[in-house]
């Protein structure tokens, strides 16, 4: 990391502000030649003029702010020009810079400097990545926890009881007359199975970090014209989907999405599930089947005054089975006439009006709750892994597993020892290798310029 780098950190396009980011050995230089501050204060704000190098002529007057490098973000010296944010100033300042001796920063590249630089591990920079990215509050929440060290906690906690495990293993090799005590294989065997079952449950989160990032999908589900269409419009509070007494008006899906407590989540309205001789309806009851397997949350939707549909389709009955399910009897302000006796079974119910908006608060109230419930924020009741971590821990798992049943059969030590060695090999991937260059700009060339 000799070479100085540089990059607008805010977004491109005209604004008040704009900031362009320096790091590397060249700051001192710049900070003495283009701004005359030969020995800035650190982190202490400096109005200066930009001077170009190539003439007197002064591009802007800017705020710059000098970080040393056992102070700053990337572990080097750094430079942060505030300029206004006029694209034609920004890019005449880059121009100069790159005259001076810097080059364009690639994306991650400031980030990549920080993890490098022993400032953070790897997975506190993915962390920043999705901070930036987060769209609800739930994965502000989940991405501060670990860039705050969570994640890296919780693998540096697996790493140190492997290596625990080696040490004890290594010293019966090394000492063969002082051999393991029963009691201390047991020891051993219950610290292997620990670990498996944390590192499982770490691997299953991922499917709701999955969920998370990508909207969580809470469907719409019922017969034609129990008032689904008109629940929809009005938990997005807009006139989205056509409302008619007419069964089966909706054929395709309509999703929008919308915040509700912390959380993101795509609202689907789908087609009335009911026999019909209509293809085109019937392929839009296809589609609905379809998407039961992508929600996370159904709200399985009746009209309260009607007795329980008995052409309601099978197939939809047995997919939302396992799934999270809240029926919602419409029309509450008419006779009840539905039963519950064909309802899923363990869901909850929730009595509305589509068309009152005290009812409709009160079924976004349950959703929140729900999602809650299922989404903690709290670390010490659940982490949340990414694709990436999953995957590495779904392959050091087979190594523990085997690992405890060469214990179980009384296999030598040397080889438990290899299989907790290949385990822990996919664990230190996680937080990060730094000879590993072809995964670091794997996840680097993710990030956003500047960053």
């Amino acid at each position: 990391m000799t070479d100085t780098i540089i990059a607008q950190s805010t977004p491109s396009g005209q604004s008040a502000l704009a900031i362009v980011r320096v790091s590397g050995p060249l700051c001192d230089r710049i900070a003495k030649d283009a701004l005359a501050l030969p020995s800035p204060t650190p982190r202490v704000s400096h109005l200066r003029n930009y001077q170009l190098s190539d003439s007197e002529i002064i591009v802007d007057q800017v705020i710059s702010v000098f970080f040393p490098s056992k102070k700053s973000f990337t572990g080097e010296n750094t430079l942060e020009i505030s300029c206004h944010g006029n694209p034609f100033i920004v890019e005449k300042i880059l121009e100069d810079l790159v005259k001076r001796g810097c080059r364009i920063a690639k994306p991650g590249e400031f980030t990549k400097r920080a993890f490098l630089s022993g400032k953070i591990d790897l997975t506190q920079a993915e962390s920043i990545a999705e901070l930036i990215s987060a769209k609800s509050e739930a994965e502000l929440k989940i991405a501060n926890l670990n860039l705050a060290g969570v994640q890296g906690s919780f693998c540096n906690s697996l790493q140190d009881r492997i290596l625990t495990l080696q040490a004890k293993l290594e010293a019966s090799i090394d000492y063969p007359e002082e051999e393991i005590e029963s009691d201390s294989k047991s020891i051993i065997m219950n610290e292997v199975e620990s670990i498996i079952n944390e590192m499982q449950f770490a691997i299953e989160s991922s499917g709701k970090k999955k969920f998370l990032t990508n909207g969580i999908k809470v469907l719409i589900l019922g017969p034609a014209n129990v008032g689904k269409s008109t629940l929809f419009n009005s938990l997005i509070g807009a006139q989205r989907a056509l409302v008619s007494q007419t069964p089966g008006t909706t054929r395709d899906y309509i999703s929008s999405h919308v915040y509700i407590g912390d959380f993101q989540i795509e609202l689907i309205d789908c087609a009335g599930i009911r026999t019909t001789e209509n293809s085109t309806e019937n392929l839009g009851i296809e589609k609905t089947v379809e998407l039961i397997d992508e929600a996370f949350l159904v709200l399985f939707t009746v009209d309260a005054s009607l007795p329980y549909p008995i052409d309601f389709d099978q197939r939809a009955l047995d997919k939302i089975s396992g799934k999270a399910v809240i029926v919602v009897e419409n029309k509450k302000d008419l006779t009840k006439v539905v039963t519950s006796d064909q309802y899923p079974e363990n869901i909850q119910t929730i009595s509305i009006s589509a068309r009152d908006d005290d009812d409709v608060k009160n079924i976004a109230y349950l959703i929140n709750a729900h999602l809650t419930q299922e989404f903690s924020h709290d670390p010490s009741k659940e982490l949340m892994v990414n694709t990436r971590h999953a995957n590495l821990l779904n392959n050091s798992l087979p190594h523990l597993l085997t690992a405890k049943i060469l214990i179980e059969e009384g296999e030598g030590e040397e080889f438990v020892l290899q299989e907790l060695s290949n385990s822990r090999k996919f664990i230190d991937e996680i937080i990060g290798i730094k000879s590993n260059e072809d995964i670091l700009d794997k996840i680097f060339c993710e990030f956003c310029i500047g960053k």
